[in-house]
């Protein structure tokens, strides 16, 4: 990469480094990572979400949500994780708002 667009990418990182969702999101990341157990629990929850969400059957895509949500919900109940969980979404969506604003501004087809 140019050296310029390479200050440039650098200088963007850092100021994603210091939104306040970026913030929100490692602080509640580090904090589930200090219970092992439970970080183990998280993540199987996220990848199984992340699988459901982009599956391409979604004929019975409300059945498996509610069936996910059940098996987890011990784990969704504990406020830490939620809080997590809830950063976590708001980074991806400040992420989505940005990638998708480059990619109109810059018209590739």
């Amino acid at each position: 990469m140019e050296g310029h667009m390479y200050r440039v990418a650098a200088d963007f990182i850092r100021e994603i480094k210091g939104t306040e969702e970026f913030r929100e999101y490692k602080a509640g990341l580090a904090r589930i990572q200090a219970e092992p157990d439970l970080y183990d629990k998280v993540n199987e929850f996220r990848k199984k979400n992340y699988l459901l969400q982009n599956a391409e059957d979604s004929e019975d895509y409300m059945e498996r949500l509610e069936a996910l949500e059940k098996e987890f919900e011990d784990v969704r109940a504990i406020p830490m994780v939620d809080d997590f969980l809830m950063a976590e979404l708001g980074f991806c969506k400040m992420m989505q708002e940005i990638n998708q604003l480059i990619w109109d501004e810059i018209d590739f087809q």
